[in-house]
C-alpha cells in the first residue's frame, strides 16, 4: 500500500493550497522522461492575478530517500526570496518537514531548464543536503489556460543518484 505525502501552503491571497504524492509515484520516477500528467495532485486553486508560478519538485534518491517541494511565486516578486516554499524529506517509512529548502533554476537561451540545484535543510543546524539536478528532457502542455513545463532529472547526492521531475505551472 502506498503511503499520501503532502505539502499545505497558503497562496499569496491567503487562500490554502496543498500538493498531493503518493510513495508509490516518487519510487518510480523515471530519469528518462517526464511523464505525461504530473505524479503529484493539486488541492485548491491557484489565483493568477496574484500568483506568477508553482514549481513542484518530485524526486527519488537510489538510496530510498524521497524529496517533495512545492514554491508558489507571487507575481510581484522580486526573486526566488519571496516564494513561499515547503518541503518535505523522508523515505517510504515517513516524511520530515524541511526547516529551510532552496531551489535554484538554471534556464538555457530557449527559456526551458537547463539544471537544477536544490539545498535541503533540517532542523538542528546539520549541514544542508545538496543535491544537483541534470534536465534530461522536456515537455509543456497547456490546459484550461495553465501552461505546464516539465523537467525530467538525473539526481546526484552524497554518492547517490536519483531521479525527480520539475513541473513549472503559469498562466498560459
Amino acid at each position: 500500500m502506498s503511503e499520501a505525502v503532502a505539502i499545505e501552503l497558503t497562496d499569496p491571497a491567503g487562500e490554502p493550497l496543498r500538493i498531493d504524492w503518493t510513495t508509490e509515484a516518487l519510487a518510480a520516477l523515471d530519469p528518462g522522461a517526464p511523464g505525461e500528467a504530473p505524479v503529484w495532485r493539486l488541492g485548491g486553486e491557484l489565483d493568477w492575478d496574484e500568483v506568477e508560478a508553482l514549481r513542484v519538485v518530485s524526486a527519488r534518491l537510489d538510496d530510498g530517500r524521497l524529496v517533495v517541494i512545492a514554491a508558489v511565486r507571487p507575481v510581484d516578486a522580486g526573486g526566488h526570496g519571496e516564494e513561499v516554499v515547503a518541503g518535505l524529506l523522508g523515505d517510504s517509512t515517513g516524511f520530515d518537514p524541511l526547516a529551510e529548502t532552496l531551489v535554484s533554476t538554471e534556464y538555457g537561451r530557449d527559456g526551458l531548464p537547463g539544471r537544477v540545484g536544490l539545498e535541503l535543510y533540517r532542523d538542528g543546524g546539520e549541514l544542508p543536503l545538496r543535491i544537483a539536478c541534470d534536465v534530461t528532457a522536456t515537455a509543456a502542455t497547456e490546459q484550461g489556460g495553465v501552461r505546464r513545463t516539465s523537467a525530467a532529472l538525473a539526481l546526484r547526492a552524497s554518492g547517490s543518484a536519483g531521479a525527480g521531475i520539475l513541473d513549472v505551472l503559469t498562466r498560459a
